[in-house]
């Protein structure tokens, strides 16, 4: 599969990634609302941080076999 190709790919599925977990945290956020403080602290910092852990491993896939750039 060529660099562009991938390219395409993972920014696909991220985009479709973050729209899931968009729906999702605006489906499962207002039922937080009757959590304890601190359980709803934990959910909106997973959810607001939460997002980020799935990206590493789409980008080293993405970016490898990536032509090197030259200066």
């Amino acid at each position: 599969m060529s660099y562009q190709t991938r390219k395409i790919v993972a920014s696909l599925i991220l985009l479709g990634f973050m729209v899931c977990w968009i729906i999702m945290v605006g489906t499962v956020g207002p039922m937080v609302s009757a959590w304890p403080k601190w359980a709803e602290l934990l959910f909106y910092v997973f959810a607001g941080i939460g997002w980020i852990i799935p990206f590493k491993p789409i980008f080293a896939w993405m970016n490898r076999n990536a032509p090197t750039q030259e200066d």
